[in-house]
């Protein structure tokens, strides 16, 4: 998209003309209809699944682990996350998170079905389908559906050893042209790549494009282990980059409300 037709497209969303001048680069803004047909840019399920108890959330990791993942791998679908919370995280002790790519929006849509119509897949999570709604597997689960970052166009793998640390993190905005604004922080203001340089490992960015807590942005970041991860986040904060993409006034009042988790992979995630 060029320059011109950005600056007519925005002028009705509230940006002031300082505040344009201040964007070094704009993002080209890609519709999802063409995003499922060029390939370039893929969508993430995040999903966040709720616990009565340890004994379910054992349950339903294995699961996940041996039954959800093989499945989706047959459709397709890969690499699948499945992360718990680290220990002294009372707030999300009682949830799991899966994250879920889809190279279109076509799989997305039929992946409920396709799960239906899987009688290995059926077999294999029968502990999700022979009880009872007075004794469910979990309790419920959330769902949002993201599209991927132009800069972090799909899940990527980190090649870290069994210690790896992951971070997922919501920042919502409190309207749309603050959440692109926010999106074009990590994409073309130098975030995410000065995330790269100090070894905060980019998994995946998405917009929300459905959901709660919306608008936002969610991703997820890794680490060697719980020291590095810190220290590199530490390394982030006081980097002068940093202290110079963040006093933009083109980026001025974005992420409103954040939300954040430290997770551990389980042992049959593919991230």
């Amino acid at each position: 998209m060029k320059r011109r037709d950005f600056l007519a497209t925005t002028s009705g969303m509230g940006l002031s003309a300082a505040a344009l001048s201040a964007i070094p680069s704009v993002v080209p803004q890609v519709s999802a209809a063409d995003a499922d047909s060029t390939g370039q840019r893929e969508f993430i399920e995040f999903r966040t699944y709720f616990v009565k108890d340890e004994s379910k959330k054992e349950l339903l990791i294995e699961t996940l682990d041996k039954a959800l993942i093989p499945a989706l791998n047959a459709q397709g679908i890969k690499p699948v996350g499945v992360f718990v919370p680290i220990e002294n995280q009372q707030k999300f002790e009682k949830q799991i998170f899966v994250v879920i790519p889809h190279k279109t929006l076509d799989s997305y849509l039929n992946l409920t079905a396709k799960l239906l119509a899987d009688a290995t897949y059926q077999k294999n999570a029968a502990a999700l389908f022979t009880t009872t709604s007075k004794n469910p597997v979990y309790e419920g689960c959330e769902s949002s559906l993201l599209k991927c970052f132009e800069k972090c166009p799909k899940i990527e793998v980190p090649e870290l050893g069994v210690d790896r640390i992951f971070q997922a993190r919501i920042y919502r905005s409190f309207n749309i042209e603050r959440n692109a604004a926010k999106i074009h922080m990590f994409d073309h203001g130098g975030e995410m790549a000065l995330f790269r340089e100090l070894g905060i490992h980019p998994v995946f960015f998405g917009e929300a494009l459905s959901g709660k807590m919306l608008p936002n942005l969610t991703y997820m970041v890794a680490g060697e282990n719980a020291q590095q991860h810190e220290k590199a986040w530490k390394d982030f904060v006081e980097h002068p980059k940093w202290q110079e993409i963040k006093t933009n006034p083109a980026y001025t009042d974005t992420a409103t409300e954040i939300s954040r988790v430290l997770l551990k992979p389980s042992a049959g995630s593919q991230i």
